[in-house]
């Protein structure tokens, strides 16, 4: 049973930690509710501060209160994490309107950032 659909536009990230030695991030963002489900924007080669402007659509069922969105440098082999987080939509999205901020990715332990991401998901019932 559908609980309304989940709108997700990946904005735009700055100061992504550079995961490069050589030259700056290709960065993408993977985005889900569930892991056997992932969807994932385009890369953005050459630098920290991409923009993505991409909408993803999200089928919600019962339950389904957090949204993972994980940053990557995508590399020649493999790829590496740049930074994490988990929204709680039931505190910023769920019967409260289109939720549009800048969230941070924070580093190992909360201590400092690993940049941020320009979000703005919005709950369709």
């Amino acid at each position: 049973m559908s609980h309304g659909v989940l709108q997700v536009t990946i904005v735009e990230g700055r100061k992504l930690k550079d995961k490069d030695i050589v030259g700056k991030d290709d960065a993408y963002v993977e985005l889900y509710l569930e892991k056997d489900y992932k969807q994932r924007t385009k890369t953005v080669k050459d630098t920290n501060s991409p923009a993505w402007n991409e909408t993803f659509t999200f089928n919600l069922r019962k339950n389904q209160d957090e949204l993972h969105l994980h940053v990557y440098d995508d590399d020649v082999v493999g790829r590496d994490s740049i930074g994490s987080k988990t929204v709680n939509l039931k505190k910023h999205v769920f019967g409260k309107g289109p939720y549009d901020a800048w969230v941070k990715l924070p580093a190992h332990l909360g201590l400092g950032s690993h940049g941020e991401l320009h979000v703005i998901i919005q709950h369709i019932p």
